[in-house]
């Protein structure tokens, strides 16, 4: 609320949840609602809030903080709670860029529509989810390296007693995670494309260069949206199978240490599922235009939704590969993508629509959809243009020829190995209309796993962190196993 003759913001609130706060904080960046004197809520604005006094980090009168305890991870960060009771700030605290509020009292702000200024307030957390993409990928990377150095140096069982192997050369073990290594090169590509997009529009932005901010930030929280969610669920599930992948020696601390950290990139800055929600809303605004003549093509600044401007073309096609090698190309990969893309805009539309016309209200209709449509529909979207920026890296000009066919074959198996997990909807939607596609794409998987494995340890060492960052005796880069465990 704000306090005319004092020219002060009076805080008071329950318990919040804040980052850094628990144990020498001094200052917090504080998201409130707005009240003006005449009692209008503005809606959430950010304010920055002295909390602690910096010379004897105790809390000033008004304030209280305290420390969340032990977490699962990241117990460096002293996570904390802080309450105000009628706590003053300045009117010069508040961060006014886009809303502010006249010594009288008086509301002012350059966006009429709510909405809009929320959005924009709140477009610092497009910047927070890239760091947690860029996160994420790197506790994966982590992950990948301990797995597969640990599977070229750990021997187990053999065709004879004399004779035992490296458990790499097992194919089941190569399936449980090379495609995990394929995702830490083509996962790592993206998190490092999207991150200098980011860079060039806060630049833009500084120098005041307007155009196309608006739609490049939707388009930009549309994929951070889905990509914070996918990128932390599949280093989740990545770290997990590596674990296991190293069987009795995997539950030593490192692996563990990395499931718990990586655990928290699933919840913070939104969970996950919720979050995700944010994508395919987007995805729907731009399929709604492709009957809308005054719009034109669907095209995006990015350009990950270009391909929906030729959505009735794609729906008609059919998954043509006749061998096991033509099923995994990417070129056939991103054609099945685009197709998977668009039966599922579609099939969500006329999902809320159904919802909808049997006089559900728009909230629910859209919440009773996510399940098995616009869930798997954002991740879809996502998978297709990490895979698409990917190739577009591997096939131009500033990659060595030397090394761009092992690059392929990892983009192949990123590729294949994240369509195969949407098989039912491209039977489901006549796509595949027979076993033998399906059964191309899995023979394709596993020799794309094959040809991986003699490159598999040097495609590691190329990414790996260096061992005293590693932390660990299962994935040293000497390669001495058993010396490191002892």
């Amino acid at each position: 609320m704000f306090h005319v003759i004092c020219s002060e913001f009076v805080l008071s609130g329950h318990a919040i949840e804040t980052r850094a706060s628990g144990k020498c904080c001094t200052h917090s960046l504080l998201y409130a609602k707005l009240i003006t004197p005449d009692g209008t809520d503005h809606g959430l604005h950010s304010f920055v809030v002295p909390i602690r006094n910096p010379m004897t980090l105790l809390p000033y009168p008004g304030v209280t903080v305290g420390d969340l305890g032990e977490k699962l991870g990241l117990n460096g960060i002293d996570n904390g709670f802080v309450m105000f009771d009628h706590y003053r700030i300045p009117r010069e605290n508040l961060l006014n860029k886009n809303g502010d509020v006249t010594p009288e009292g008086k509301y002012v702000a350059p966006m009429k529509d709510r909405k809009k200024h929320l959005g924009a307030s709140l477009g610092s957390s497009t910047s927070a989810r890239i760091i947690i993409i860029g996160t994420s990928v790197e506790y994966l990377i982590s992950a990948i390296t301990i797995a597969t150095r640990y599977a070229a140096t750990r021997k187990q069982f053999g065709p004879s007693e004399d004779k035992e192997l490296p458990v790499i050369e097992y194919q089941l073990q190569q399936w449980r995670f090379f495609p995990y290594l394929a995702a830490a090169y083509v996962m790592k590509n993206f998190s490092v494309y999207f991150g200098e997009v980011m860079v060039n529009q806060h630049v833009a932005k500084t120098l005041g260069k307007k155009n196309m901010q608006e739609d490049i930030g939707r388009e930009t929280h549309a994929l951070s949206s889905a990509g914070k969610p996918l990128y932390s669920w599949l280093s989740r599930d990545a770290i997990q199978e590596c674990r296991e992948a190293c069987g009795g020696h995997g539950y030593l601390k490192g692996l563990g240490d990395l499931r718990n950290s990586n655990d928290a990139c699933c919840t913070y800055e939104g969970e996950n599922s919720v979050l995700i929600q944010q994508t395919s809303n987007w995805l729907l605004q731009m399929w709604s235009r492709r009957d809308d003549k005054s719009h034109g093509p669907i095209t995006s600044p990015l350009g990950s939704v270009d391909f929906l401007s030729n959505a009735k073309e794609i729906l008609v096609t059919k998954f043509s590969a006749s061998t096991k090698e033509m099923a995994v190309r990417p070129e056939t990969l991103l054609a099945a993508y685009e197709w998977l893309i668009c039966w599922l805009l579609q099939a969500t539309n006329d999902r809320i629509k159904s919802h909808s016309d049997s006089g559900m209200d728009a909230f629910t209709a859209k919440n009773n959809a996510q399940v098995f449509y616009a869930r798997p529909l954002s991740i879809a979207f996502l998978e297709h243009f990490i895979l698409l920026k990917f190739w577009q890296k591997v096939t131009g000009n500033d990659v060595d020829s030397n090394l761009r066919p092992v690059l392929l074959r990892l983009c192949s198996l990123y590729g294949a190995w994240r369509l195969e997990r949407h098989l039912t909807i491209l039977y489901q939607g006549s796509y595949l209309t027979d076993g033998q596609s399906a059964q191309l794409l899995c023979d394709g998987i596993l020799d794309l796993c094959a040809q991986l494995k003699p490159d598999a340890v040097a495609l590691v060492d190329a990414i790996a962190p260096p061992d005293f960052v590693l932390n660990s005796a299962l994935g040293g880069s000497d390669g001495h196993l058993y010396k490191n465990l002892q």
